[in-house]
């Protein structure tokens, strides 16, 4: 078995946390935009670019909620994109 360092281990350990929060963004991406559809049908290409193209967790939460909550696509889209 082979001898992994610390310094090893710590850039093992960082790259499942990247890769966690990868898969987690894309995750939150997939989400917004199957809310947005359920609830109003269509979603634009260009809000469909704008949302994949985000990997802000924390943006990504906001979007999902807000595309719950939204009365309306237009109102999702007329909201800041950043907090």
């Amino acid at each position: 078995m082979k001898y992994v360092t610390g310094i090893e281990r710590r850039g093992i350990e960082r790259g499942r946390q990247e890769g966690r929060q990868e898969g987690q963004a894309a995750a939150l991406r997939t989400a917004v935009v199957e809310v947005l559809e359920a609830r109003f049908g269509e979603v634009p290409y260009s809000l469909r670019e704008t949302v994949s193209a985000e990997n802000d967790l924390t943006v990504l939460k906001r979007w999902h909620r807000l595309a719950i909550q939204t009365p309306s696509l237009d109102a999702f889209q007329q909201q800041p994109r950043k907090p």
